[in-house]
């Protein structure tokens, strides 16, 4: 099982050439290996109205537990091309991901995603529809795929279906279009739990009974669609805990253990990490 490790120091890094912002935050392991390390791109929560919700301070715990982590700043409401801007600046992250894989000491056949509330909308939109949009500006769109190894996700936003209730956290379909007109088409067009498909990655899945913003009930959809594609995944519906919780360590409620079970998963679907 992975331990506490020194780290690197973080390293910002820009998304797009020529462009400052927005930019990735780069957490590696201090240990030598015989091989390079997973990887997890960190989507935090937020409401698509902040990058900067629930998850804070997951990509160091990934680093000191012998993952790269990868926390990115991607765009959120009132960005130009609205719900483009997100999707693009998640894939670039995983693209640049393993196309930098020597240089960052990664793995570019082991790189996950990490998703909490929106941010687990964004990270299963992208592990449904790798290919949804290819940004103009991505050199490496055509080359390298944006899909994940694996997906893991945090009381995700899952779906935008109008008639779906209990529904997502509110206002999230909304800052995510940057408009309140949602024809129920696209609603759907962007609803993950209606596009698994036999080829989506492996998941990891948890979320609370008691969550008042975002109903477990949006989990138990994502999961009950993955079962019916064949794709590997692990529900964990704990019966305590509330939104927004991120990484929880220390938390005395069942869903304080979720780290520890998720470190778990990890070595059983990457049976040779960590090696030292």
């Amino acid at each position: 099982m992975p331990h506490t490790a020194p780290t690197h120091a973080p390293e910002s890094i820009p998304l797009w050439p020529g462009r400052a912002a927005p930019e990735l935050r780069l957490h590696r392991p201090r240990r030598p290996r015989s091989r390079p390390a997973p990887a997890l791109v960190v989507l935090r929560g937020g409401g698509y109205a902040t990058n900067a919700g629930s998850g804070g301070g997951s990509a160091e715990w990934l680093a000191k537990n012998g993952f790269v982590g990868i926390e990115v700043d991607y765009r959120v409401r009132n960005a130009p091309e609205a719900f483009l801007a997100p999707y693009a600046d998640a894939a670039r992250a995983v693209r640049l991901a393993r196309h930098h894989a020597a240089r960052w000491e990664l793995d570019p056949t082991r790189v996950g995603v990490l998703g909490y509330s929106a941010g687990g909308h964004l990270a299963s939109l992208l592990s449904t529809q790798p290919a949804l949009h290819l940004d103009p500006a991505d050199d490496l769109a055509g080359t390298v795929s944006a899909r994940p190894d694996l997906v893991v996700l945090g009381y995700p936003v899952i779906s935008f279906v109008e008639g779906y209730r209990p529904g997502g956290l509110a206002g999230s379909a909304e800052s995510f279009f940057s408009r309140s007109e949602l024809p129920e088409d696209l609603r759907r067009r962007f609803s993950n739990e209606l596009h698994v498909t036999p080829e989506h990655p492996p998941v990891f899945l948890w979320t609370m009974r008691g969550d008042t913003l975002v109903s477990w009930s949006q989990s138990q959809r994502f999961a009950e669609a993955c079962t019916a594609a064949g794709v590997p995944v692990t529900f964990k519906l704990f019966e305590q805990g509330a939104h927004g919780m991120g990484l929880a360590l220390g938390d005395r409620s069942d869903a304080g253990a979720w780290t520890e079970q998720l470190l778990a998963w990890l070595t059983a679907r990457w049976p040779q990490f960590p090696t030292e």
